[in-house]
């Protein structure tokens, strides 16, 4: 995490805690010999760990000036905790072609190194079979995807793209040495990620692609600004640039679109409030904004361009997306509702309140007769019929919960990993997880 996060979660909806009490930070600044890490001592982890959640909402980039604050904050006795570690090495958000997929989780249970405290066994409820743990130690995954023979998903920690069989085995490395990768999605062929970058040292963003048999991955799209999201349809590859660094009020976002073989990309929308999710159907591509220092909008864009339409405004701050044949579905983190809003536009639904989602570490995905999403610092992957009514707690005791996919036979989802207030995340303590629902 960096010091342009930081910036960004006190403006993105937590001032008030920020007056309240001091700042819950954890910097991770990934320099060629070591990482970095800082975490303000914090009478309460979950805080922490929404904290950490956010921030991967946001550019993972760290500067000299934050850790000159770290090293100060430290001289003036601010109950500062400084740990140096030798970097970890490794082993969505909506989805085209009907595959829904969102952030990361950690499984109950993962293995615990380096003193960190490990979180229980998963519970679960509602009738379904047991968590199973199909990939373990994996460094901070984020976001998830499925096709019908393997799970895919992106190691922001380790830099790698993964895959494994839906039964569980011996996970793939499809692809190492990124940077920061994100959203992912997956079509007949390839895998495709967006590269996040960074800012020290300066890597610009990028779109990149890899045969899922293995082999080596194409960049489609090169020199971006904070590509968060990504999803594919019918040879087509669309995500979202955030922002540019230098931007006013994080309203430079753009939505694009390129063929999935290579070619031009096309925006097909501009001037956006740092759009951080993306799903698309037959017609339109969507995607959620967080609007500052005003709350957050669900918007729409043809599929070869046009007006953009707003769906919702006056959100409270919504992160991830995903879509079905009648609505659009999101999580508002600021007062952990999910919602819903016809395609069309119409009236806005609320599903469930009172969900402890939190910024950048909660997914969301759909089947023909549910919702589900993951609730990141609240340990819990959750479902609530699509019309709403009592939600159904999956599993708890979950670490870090993030990115969700859905298939006709079970839930899937990756765990970041398990977060202690002093040391920050136990970089091999991530994990991919499964639940059958038949």
């Amino acid at each position: 995490m960096n010091s342009l996060s930081d910036i960004q979660w006190l403006r993105f909806g937590e001032e008030e805690m920020v007056l309240k009490m001091p700042m819950l930070s954890r910097i991770s600044c990934k320099l060629p010999a070591m990482t970095i890490q800082g975490a303000w001592s914090v009478v309460n982890p979950a805080l922490l760990a929404k904290r950490r959640s956010f921030s991967r909402a946001c550019p993972r980039r760290c500067d000299v000036a934050a850790i000159l604050l770290l090293v100060l904050g430290a001289i003036l006795g601010c109950n500062k905790s400084v740990a140096i570690d030798l970097p970890s090495t490794g082993g969505s958000t909506g989805s085209g072609g009907g595959t829904t997929t969102g952030g990361l989780g950690s499984g109950g249970g993962a293995a615990s190194t380096g003193g960190f405290t490990s979180i229980g066994g998963a519970s679960i409820t509602g009738g379904v079979t047991a968590v199973v743990t199909i990939a373990s130690r994996q460094c901070d995954p984020v976001k998830i995807a499925v096709d019908a023979t393997n799970v895919y998903w992106t190691n922001y920690g380790s830099g790698t793209v993964m895959k494994v069989p839906l039964a569980g085995g011996v996970a793939t490395t499809l692809a190492s040495g990124m940077t920061s990768p994100l959203g992912i999605a997956v079509d007949a062929t390839s895998v495709y990620w967006v590269n996040e970058g960074s800012l020290v040292p300066p890597v610009a963003g990028s779109v990149v692609k890899v045969p899922i048999a293995g082999g080596t991955p194409t960049a489609l799209a090169t020199g971006l600004s904070s590509p968060v999201a990504i999803a594919v349809r019918e040879a087509s590859v669309y995500w979202t640039n955030g922002y540019t660094v230098d931007s006013t009020g994080y309203t430079d976002g753009t939505i694009m679109r390129m063929p999935s073989d290579g070619g031009a990309p096309i925006v097909l929308a501009s001037g956006q409030v740092f759009p951080n999710a993306i799903a698309v159907d037959a017609t339109s591509v969507y995607w959620t904004g967080l609007a500052v220092p005003a709350e957050g909008i669900v918007m729409k864009v043809p599929l070869n361009g046009g007006p953009a339409t707003v769906l919702a405004s006056a959100q409270a701050k919504p992160y991830t997306i995903a879509v079905d044949a009648a609505s659009v579905y999101w999580a508002n983190y600021n007062d952990g509702t999910i919602m819903k809003v016809p395609i069309g536009g119409g009236a806005i639904v609320k599903l469930v309140s009172g969900q402890p989602v939190a910024p950048g570490s909660t997914g969301i995905a759909v089947d023909a007769t549910s919702v589900y999403w993951t609730t990141g610092s609240g340990g819990s992957v959750m479902k609530v019929p699509l019309t709403g009514g009592v939600p159904t707690t999956l599993a708890s005791g979950q670490a870090t919960p993030d990115g969700i996919a859905v298939d006709a036979t079970s839930v899937y989802w990756v765990n970041s990993g398990v977060l202690d207030p002093i040391k920050g995340l136990d970089p091999s303590s991530g994990s991919v997880m499964e639940l059958s629902l038949k």
